[in-house]
């Protein structure tokens, strides 16, 4: 079974359960490790199942989930988005998260996409190395762009 790297990557409100950013989780085999010693909600832990499977699978090799939320405060939403991904194209997956969620913020130029474009012809190939040198520079681009 493969190794799954989990960590937030957007925290919505506040997460009642403490995560921040920075907290990293690892499914090994049927163990969840968590080597910061963070804390994990079981609702979060609840809505990985299907993409862990997925990702056991090899149907795919990163997807995001986000927990349910919470309602502690009926005024503002609590959620945290994760970030979960096969341990050894794990730069891949942590940018082609920070790209999707650049490109929510702003336009994507006509440079990064083409970039982002090669960077999927690879992936299907099976070139990770070479996805990982596009999607870096496609999000340079879009950085770049943005100021």
């Amino acid at each position: 079974m493969r190794t799954i790297n989990i960590r937030p990557v957007e925290i919505i409100g506040r997460c009642p359960a403490g995560l921040t950013l920075e907290d990293e989780f690892q499914i090994k085999g049927m163990r969840l490790e968590n080597p910061k010693g963070s804390n994990l909600c079981f609702l979060a832990l609840s809505h990985f199942p299907m993409m862990i499977w997925q990702l056991q699978s090899e149907s795919r090799f990163f997807s995001h989930a986000s927990c349910p939320g919470c309602i502690m405060r009926l005024d503002r939403e609590n959620r945290v988005v994760f970030l979960l991904g096969h341990a050894d194209k794990w730069e891949l997956c942590q940018v082609i998260s920070e790209y999707r969620r650049l490109c929510r913020e702003r336009k994507e130029p006509e440079t990064a996409r083409r970039l982002k474009t090669d960077a999927i012809e690879y992936q299907n190939r099976g070139d990770y190395a070479k996805a990982l040198q596009r999607m870096r520079a496609a999000l340079e681009e879009l950085k770049r762009i943005a100021t």
